[in-house]
């Protein structure tokens, strides 16, 4: 302190950065991560009742039976009982197998489980080079 000066003497200033004690105000910190996430659980089935009932009937005479039975086989049962395709013609086992087919992809989708990816955090404190302090937008948050 100089002689005959009234005022305080001054403190020493800390010239390292602080990120998180309210004293900074030489930077902008910015975060960036994404978030990914695939889900199947955004579609709606599009079978109907009819269509389902078809599916569980050869998936029950395949899966579910002793000894399983044959898409010819399957096809001479529905057509005996005076079932339909959807589409409203006789059976036959292309028809048959292309169900069964068609009907487990659409389980194995339906039933997929969701996948979530998060992407590393980075953290960044922003200094405008020649300034010493950084340009701020009116819409940006100020760290004071």
């Amino acid at each position: 302190m100089q002689r005959g000066s009234t005022s305080k003497p001054r403190e020493k200033r800390d010239s390292g950065v602080r990120l998180w004690d309210k004293k900074c105000n030489s930077g902008l910190i910015l975060v960036y991560f994404s978030v990914s996430i695939t889900s199947t659980k955004l579609w709606e089935s599009n079978y109907s009742d009819y269509q389902q009932y078809l599916y569980d009937r050869i998936k029950g005479f395949i899966e579910d039976s002793v000894t399983p039975i044959g898409y010819r086989r399957i096809s001479k049962i529905f057509n005996d009982e005076g079932l339909k395709t959807p589409r409203g013609t006789s059976f036959t086992n292309s028809k048959v197998h292309s169900m069964y087919n068609k009907g487990l992809i659409r389980e194995e989708r339906m039933n997929r489980e969701d996948i979530v990816e998060v992407s590393p955090v980075t953290i960044e404190l922003i200094i405008h080079p020649i300034l010493g302090r950084i340009r701020r937008s009116p819409y940006e948050k100020r760290f004071t």
